[in-house]
């Protein structure tokens, strides 16, 4: 089952936006996930490191376009998407099935039903 995090912060305009293309992402892939919405207000320093600004999609604890880099407490723009504040659906998808690829049994993607 794949770990998915998104992290934000109050005001920011497009977490609710990204929070459905991720749903959209994980019922269309058919993929089952634990999905928590984490208020970065509420984390610890440790839990922030790696935060690219609001929102963040995190797989398996890694961030969805790969940011290793400080806390950055700043609006996020994804560049895939025309510069939005939230991810289009071609990296969501892929590196959801990536990580759902490489976290199945014998290291093949398993098609169950999503949880969130």
């Amino acid at each position: 089952m794949l770990d998915v995090e998104l992290l934000y912060f109050e005001g920011c305009p497009s977490w609710e936006r990204a929070w459905a293309e991720l749903g959209r992402a994980l019922v269309e892939l058919d993929l089952s996930a634990c999905v928590c919405l984490r208020d970065i207000a509420e984390l610890t320093d440790a839990e922030k490191a790696g935060f690219a600004g609001s929102p963040t999609i995190r797989i398996n604890g890694r961030d969805l376009a790969g940011y290793e880099g400080p806390p950055i407490l700043a609006c996020r723009r994804y560049l895939d998407n025309g510069g939005r504040g939230w991810p289009s659906q071609a990296p969501l998808r892929r590196q959801l099935r990536a990580a759902s690829a490489s976290s199945a049994p014998g290291g093949e993607a398993a098609g169950q039903s999503p949880s969130r």
